[in-house]
């Protein structure tokens, strides 16, 4: 299915003086200052969350080819830290489902103090633990997760979106360098995949829960040394949602010729 590229789009000021460099005959391809958005750049711009999907399900042969956009994801020492497990049994999906909103409400009554009366013995012991769990899972512990797992506990929220097809990837801990970062450019390639491809997508971290069963890991085939890191639900997205929105400028610091400036 993969075609090797004729060759590399690069982006310089004198193409000159780049094959001169090189010291070789090369394309190169020259995008001018102010130019559009190319076929890439607006899959990258228009990629959504989904999080309402149509019932239809996908054709298996296009997941086929989002996957193999995944496989030739770059990695660090081309490692690979990672495999694949695709879920189009709607009993399946149901069922872990219901075993990730089973944790989120184990974790909400264990950590949600708040929500307890104040003085009360409870709400002390339990502002105890979220303390703890906040030491052990800083980052699940943030007011978004923490919310989500709120809503997903009181019904408000789904875990997988009743979409058609889940992925599952699943990440080798004995990976080279930082296996979750070669995990999340391989994601990235499967969604991007997709947008082309007309479909929605969804990063579900919730879906590590389902490290914690060992039943579903059996089932689900997730065997020592990988453990489940994301899942990506897939299926074709209500509406159209393609419309641009608004990011936050960070700023860059930008050294060149000497001298540093701060862009944003």
């Amino acid at each position: 299915m993969f075609v090797e590229p004729s060759a590399r789009a690069i982006r310089v000021e004198d193409p000159e003086e780049v094959e001169k460099e090189a010291g070789r005959s090369s394309k190169i391809t020259v995008v001018p200052e102010g130019a559009e958005w190319n076929a890439v750049e607006q899959v990258m711009l228009q990629r959504r969350s989904i999080r309402k999907y149509k019932k239809a399900q996908v054709p298996a042969h296009l997941i086929r080819r989002m996957l193999e956009m995944g496989r030739y994801a770059p990695s660090q020492g081309n490692c690979q830290p990672w495999k694949f497990v695709v879920i189009r049994d709607s009993a399946i999906i149901q069922g872990i489902e219901d075993f990730c909103v089973g944790e989120c409400k184990k974790t909400s009554s264990a950590i949600d103090y708040a929500s307890m009366p104040a003085g009360s013995f409870k709400r002390f012991v339990t502002r105890i633990k979220a303390k703890l769990f906040n030491r052990l899972q800083p980052n699940m512990m943030h007011p978004v997760p923490v919310s989500g797992i709120t809503a997903i506990a009181e019904g408000r929220f789904a875990v997988f979106h009743h979409a058609p097809t889940v992925i599952l990837l699943l990440m080798d801990k004995r990976g080279i360098g930082v296996p979750p970062i070669d995990i999340g450019i391989c994601g990235t390639n499967i969604v991007l995949a997709a947008q082309s491809l007309g479909l929605g997508t969804c990063w579900i971290g919730f879906s590590k829960f389902l490290n914690q069963s060992p039943e579903w890991c059996v089932k689900l085939g997730v065997e020592e040394p990988y453990e489940i890191s994301e899942a990506i639900t897939v299926g074709y997205p209500v509406g159209n949602p393609t419309h641009l929105i608004a990011r936050e400028t960070h700023e860059i610091g930008w050294f060149e010729d000497g001298k540093k400036q701060v862009l944003y």
